[in-house]
């Protein structure tokens, strides 16, 4: 009986200390500049096509919020965003979401140069579901920078990063939701 109940602890530990293991790896991958870690800790593909869904939802119910509020100019501004936005948020997410964009952004190759690690940018980090995992993430430098949180899933006995969820259109402005 105490085998199996230490079998079970031990499941249970590895169980919850694995995604923080894979923050880690993250961490690694981003100060290493090892593109094969961070694609296999990343599903991009999957994160590309929920992130345009959601910048665009935003972007679009911001324009119809400026046209309630101004009905002239903001119908006008939501039809131009209706047009433009799904094709430039479409631009923008394949070109900034991709492993090579992320390991040479400027943050990480400073980070990389300084050979500071990805922790203190962690305010959260947590299980959302059993199969779930969230982590929030704002930059420690700039009290008032908003936060993004990231998702990610255990599938086929590994977690990957499968979502970004973006602060508020507002908060991009530096308004108040």
């Amino acid at each position: 009986m105490r085998r199996v109940i230490l079998v079970v602890a031990i499941l249970l530990a590895a169980y919850i200390g694995y995604p923080y293991l894979t923050l880690y790896w993250l961490d690694r991958a981003l100060l290493t500049d090892d593109t094969p870690a961070l694609t296999r800790l990343v599903d991009f593909p999957l994160v590309r096509e929920r992130l345009k869904a959601e910048v665009k939802l935003d972007v679009l119910d911001k324009a119809h919020e400026m046209a309630e509020k101004r009905p002239i100019l903001g119908i006008f501004g939501a039809a131009l965003a209706g047009l433009l936005a799904p094709s430039l948020v479409d631009s923008a997410v394949e070109a900034m979401v991709t492993p090579d964009a992320i390991l040479n952004s400027e943050t990480v190759v400073e980070h990389r140069r300084e050979g500071k690690s990805f922790a203190d940018f962690v305010t959260y980090a947590f299980f959302a579901a059993p199969t779930e995992f969230t982590f929030d993430l704002k930059d420690p430098a700039k009290p008032d920078s908003p936060t993004l949180t990231a998702i990610m899933e255990l599938t086929g006995f590994r977690w990957r990063i499968v979502a970004v969820k973006l602060p508020p259109v507002s908060s991009w402005f530096g308004t108040a939701p």
